[in-house]
This record gives C-alpha cells, sequence and structure tokens, in this order.
C-alpha cells in the first residue's frame, strides 16, 4: 500500500497521523482523527484509491477565545492500494479518535500450501 498526497483546493485539510501494520491475513491502517465520530467519517474506494475524511465538529465558546492552539478544519487522506490487497475486503471502525482499518489480501495474494499425495 503506497501513501498518496494530496490537497484540497482551499487548503483547510488537515493531515492526519497513521501508522500501517500487517496482521495475519491483512493490512491494519490506524489513522488519528480526534473529534471525529462516526456519523462524521467518510472511506471510500475508487480506482484503487482509499479516500478517509472525517469532519470535526468544534463548538465556539460562552465567550471569545483567550488563546486558541488546537487546528481546526477536516481531516483527509489518501491512500494508493496495491495490486494485492481487495477493495472489497476492507473494515472500519472508529474509537477514541483513531480509526482502524482492515484491508484484506486479494486470494491469489495469500500463499497456499500444496498438498502432495503419494501412490
Amino acid at each position: 500500500m503506497q501513501k498518496e498526497v494530496t490537497k484540497s483546493t482551499n487548503d483547510t485539510w488537515l493531515v492526519p497521523a497513521y501508522n500501517v501494520s500487517k496482521e495475519d491475513e491483512s493490512i491494519i491502517l490506524r489513522i488519528e482523527m480526534p473529534g471525529v465520530d462516526k456519523d462524521n467519517l467518510d472511506i471510500t474506494v475508487e480506482n484503487n484509491q482509499l479516500f478517509v475524511t472525517g469532519h470535526r465538529e468544534e463548538k465556539a465558546p460562552e465567550g471569545a477565545w483567550l488563546i486558541r492552539e488546537r487546528r481546526r478544519g477536516n481531516y483527509r487522506r489518501v491512500f494508493t492500494l496495491d495490486d494485492t490487497t481487495d477493495p472489497e475486503a476492507i473494515s472500519a471502525e472508529i474509537a477514541h479518535g483513531v480509526v482502524t482499518m482492515r484491508i484484506g489480501f486479494k486470494a491469489t495474494a495469500k500463499p497456499r500450501k500444496i498438498e502432495v499425495k503419494a501412490h
């Protein structure tokens, strides 16, 4: 799986940090999106591109901001899926601001043991 850099036309996208690991028969992709919940998360696959977009709702304080270091905006990350991954075998969940995705491999990419028969 390869990363692709993306920009929006108005440059308001925040690029979230992510980790990739491999477990058993899938790739595990974890993306940090603090402040995003299930209803504000959009994940799509198109032409071997995996698009992960999250919208963070921000509530204004009752008064005025005195210090504001936390960035606001939407998250977006785009990944290029390689030929060994199966776009139909992707699952996702979000908990505590981290999106966890499991991306399965195509059956042809999985090693298999050949049974040897004796005569």
